[in-house]
């Protein structure tokens, strides 16, 4: 597979690919002769992210998080790299393998599992490319002199305060929808006799929730409290 391949021919043709492409928010209906490459950029993806995706290839080891002095650079940097890339590939697994079994189960407990994690992936992936394209940008700018070079990011929403209020309402609702999943699979603990499908979900479900516990604290407890102080002290020429 290959980042000039069409993505009509690598939907139709490699196992699990429309799925995979439908999850990450790609068109595989009317832009069914973009490459891929152009599908990612129009996805806010990395061109290699997208090809390890389709791939199935393992994520990446945990990278180790910034200390304490870290700049705000290094912080969205590290939510990038680290935790939304590990927050796809961990929804696309999630989302192959809860229509597997879905699929081949018909109790409503299956059924409406698959429906709230197919709603945790709608969500929280153009949730992390907002992040991406518009919020991480204008944070990284706070703290560093522009080169005669580079573009000025502009903010169209006046300080982080107002962003912000979105973002940890959508945390908010995560975190909620995250709450179901735990009650509705008795703490991630499969029913006895289950197959073996079954089996895989329930404790990468239990793997995902704690990613995403880690991924969301570190942007509401650590991140955005450092930006909006850097960037009030930026307003007041500090």
């Amino acid at each position: 597979m290959r980042l000039d391949d069409r993505v009509g021919d690598v939907a139709d043709g490699v196992p699990h690919a429309a799925r995979i492409l439908e999850v990450l928010g790609v068109d595989i209906c009317c832009h069914r002769e973009r490459s891929l490459r152009q599908a990612a950029a129009a996805v806010g993806l990395q061109s290699e992210e997208i090809l390890d995706l389709l791939n199935r290839k393992s994520q990446s080891p945990a990278a180790e998080a910034p200390g304490k002095e870290g700049s705000l650079r290094e912080l969205t940097a590290y939510v990038v790299g680290h935790h939304h890339r590990r927050a796809r590939h961990m929804l696309v697994n999630l989302a192959l393998l809860a229509g597997e079994v879905a699929s081949s189960h018909h109790t409503g407990e299956i059924h409406l599992l698959h429906d709230i994690i197919e709603r945790v992936a709608r969500e929280l992936i153009p949730h992390m490319r907002r992040e991406e394209q518009y919020l991480f940008p204008y944070i990284d700018s706070i703290e560093r002199e522009m080169g005669p070079d580079e573009t000025i990011v502009v903010p169209l929403f006046g300080t982080l305060e107002y962003p912000l209020q979105s973002i940890h309402h959508d945390h908010a609702e995560d975190l909620a929808l995250l709450t179901t999943i735990r009650d509705l699979t008795n703490n991630f603990t499969a029913p006895k006799g289950s197959c073996e499908r079954v089996q895989s979900l329930y404790p990468l479900l239990e793997a995902f929730e704690r990613e995403l516990q880690v991924h969301i604290s570190i942007e509401n407890e650590v991140l955005f409290p450092q930006a909006i102080e850097a960037e009030r002290n930026a307003k007041a020429g500090r």
